[in-house]
Formats: C-alpha cells, structure tokens, sequence
C-alpha cells in the first residue's frame, strides 16, 4: 500500500462511489439522477480530509482512509472555497441534503466518542475493494499492514458488511438508526501475540 497523492484526489473519489454504488444509504441524500455524480462528489469531500491517510495498491482495487493515532484531519474550508468544487458540489446537492449530511455528520462523530480512542485506536473513515478483487483477502491484508495489532473503530451501513468484519475479530458495538437506515459502530480490539 502506498499513500495516495493529491492529483488523485479525484480519481480516488470516484473509485470509492463505485465501490459504494450498492449502498442503498446514498439514497437518502440524492435522488437517481444525481446518485453517481453526488456519491463522487461526497468521496472527495472524504479523501481530502483523509488525504494524508488515504492509502491504494497500485492497480486502485483497494483504497482506505485509515486514521491511526497521530494522523490529523485536513479542514475542508480550502477545498469549499476552490470555484469549481464548489460549483460541483452545489448542482448535486439541495438544501435538505445538506441538512442531513450535516445530521449524519453529527450522529457519526457523537457515537465515535463512544467507542474511539484517537490516541490508541486506528479509525476507518473508508475503506473499499473493487468489485473484481473481493474474496482475495484483500481487506484482511490491508488491515495488518496498515493497523498491525492496533484496536479499530469503523462504521457501516450494511449488514452484510457487519458480518465481514465479524470474520475479521470486529465486535458490533451499537446500532443507530437514521433516517430509516441503519448506522453500525464496530471494534476490533487489539491483538495479542
């Protein structure tokens, strides 16, 4: 795994909405004439905060946004006041969008707190494999190198998912409802040798 670098920004934002194409949760924020194009545009959002801890292999089939203690969050007030992301992100989004996102935002960070030690624990803003490369162990691979035997916070949207992680020593923590969809936290506690 290699860290991204910033002219692939948007490359990897795009990558990310295609791995996510099946989450039903996008719904709630755009319609299907602005699903794909608002997907993308809430991934770059996510990759550049996360820039400085988004990681792929080369070929992109896996990419993750993992958060280890140390690692900050970039602000997201210079991407906003770049004219032509801002142009993108307002055609795709409406007010009630923006309203929920900011909801979403707010649920996410309060159950963190929870469960999320940042100076301890890895935290997986995102994580995805391609399509084409799933049942690899991909996923697995990229956890040991990227969070070695370090606990792990994460949330998804699926249950599907909830049970991946379960295989991969995750514990469900809580689940919070949001707007008809749910909201799982999970945690995988340190290993021991």
């Amino acid at each position: 795994m290699r860290k991204i670098i910033k002219d692939e920004i948007r490359k990897v934002s795009a990558e990310f909405a295609e791995m996510f194409k099946h989450y039903d949760a996008y719904k709630l924020f755009f319609d299907d004439s602005s699903l794909k194009k608002g997907t993308e545009v809430f991934f770059n959002c996510e990759v550049y905060g996360c820039f400085d801890f988004t990681y792929t292999n080369d070929d992109m089939s896996v990419i993750a946004s993992i958060k280890r203690p140390g690692d900050r969050e970039r602000s997201l007030i210079k991407l906003f006041l770049n004219p032509s992301f801002f142009v993108r992100f307002m055609s795709v989004t409406d007010k009630k969008a923006r309203r929920l996102v900011r909801e979403y935002v707010d649920m996410a960070e309060n159950t963190a707190k929870k469960y999320y030690d940042p100076s301890t624990d890895c935290y997986i803003k995102n994580i995805g494999v391609a399509e084409k490369a799933r049942g690899k162990g991909l996923l697995r691979k990229t956890l040991e190198e990227l969070c070695k035997d370090m606990p792990i916070y994460l949330e998804t949207h699926t249950a599907e998912n909830v049970e991946v992680y379960k295989r991969l020593g995750f514990e469900l923590l809580e689940c919070v409802d949001f707007h008809g969809y749910t909201h799982y936290a999970m945690k995988r506690p340190a290993l021991k040798d």
